[in-house]
Parts: C-alpha cells; sequence; structure tokens
C-alpha cells in the first residue's frame, strides 16, 4: 500500500510540474527555454501607437514618450502600466472635483492590469490571462499579443495597425 501511494504522489507530482511547463509552447524545447528567458523581465515602454484607419498616420494615444513598464516574471505573472507622457498632476483634495469619462481616461491618461500569461513560440503569440486592473472589460479574459523580438527591443502588436514597442531594463 505505501508503494502504492509513494508512486501516486509522484505521478501526481510530475503532472502539476509537467501542467506548469504547458505555459510555453513551442516545436523545440531548448529554443522556447531560451525565448522565455529573453521575455522573462521588465520592460520599459517606449512607444504605444496606434493607425489612424482613415488617415492611415500613426497615433500616439499617450504622447510621443509614454511612460510605463511591462513586467513578465518567470513564475508566469504579467503586469503592466501605461502613463501618459504629460499625466495629470493633481492634488488628491482636489480630484473630488473632476468629473472622468472613464474610456477616455484610459485611453489618454493611464491604465494598468495584471493576471498570469502563457506564450506560444511557434505563433510567436503571449496571451494575458488578465485577472484585475482598470479595464473592466479586460478581467477574468484572455488577451493574446503576437509579439517579436528585434535585437534587444520587444515590439507587441501586428507592427501594422498597432505596436507597443518596449527595451528590456537590467
Amino acid at each position: 500500500m505505501k508503494v502504492f501511494l509513494l508512486s501516486l504522489l509522484l505521478a501526481l507530482t510530475l503532472a502539476i510540474d509537467l501542467s506548469g511547463q504547458s505555459k510555453i509552447k513551442s516545436d523545440k524545447r531548448g529554443i522556447a527555454a531560451t525565448q522565455a528567458n529573453k521575455l522573462t523581465g521588465t520592460w520599459r515602454l517606449i512607444e504605444f501607437a496606434d493607425l489612424d484607419s482613415t488617415t492611415s498616420n500613426w497615433t500616439y494615444p499617450y504622447g510621443k514618450n509614454p511612460k510605463g513598464y511591462f513586467t513578465y516574471t518567470k513564475n508566469g505573472i504579467v503586469n503592466l502600466n501605461i502613463s501618459a507622457e504629460n499625466p495629470m498632476k493633481i492634488s488628491r483634495d482636489s480630484a473630488k472635483n473632476y468629473n472622468v469619462n472613464l474610456l477616455n481616461w484610459l485611453e489618454n491618461n493611464s491604465l494598468g492590469y495584471f493576471g498570469t500569461y502563457s506564450v506560444d513560440f511557434n505563433k510567436s503569440i503571449v496571451t494575458h490571462h488578465v485577472t484585475g486592473g482598470s479595464l473592466p472589460w479586460y478581467i477574468d479574459t484572455d488577451q493574446p499579443r503576437p509579439f517579436v523580438f528585434k535585437n534587444d527591443t520587444l515590439i507587441i502588436g501586428d507592427n501594422k495597425t498597432w505596436k507597443r514597442v518596449l527595451v528590456k531594463e537590467e
């Protein structure tokens, strides 16, 4: 009976370990590990751009020099915060005197969310599994994001209609 219980415990332990590894998908394990190490860390936002489909010009809702960080931990946690180049600076006391349109605020001033992430390196997709943050419609959703590495730069987006350009912090 002890041998059976030990075998069962070992099998469950291996199953749990393997399920944790399934957050990273790739046809080639060595490449996946290298790519995962490359993604892990804190990335500073240097560009947040969307293509205006009417004018075909890039727009910068948070300014040409947005502030923010995206963090991907080795344990599978994602946390991102984005702020406008020139954020509104008001006192706590005066804040109660403002009526704010939430969508306008989020699209032009500040946003953030957190959760876990998984990566499919075969498709170059990182999926943010959002559990909380300032975007209520993101909570409890999966947000797949195409990405590409260019040297020490991470570009999240399709780079044709939207892009978030980040550089790794040391």
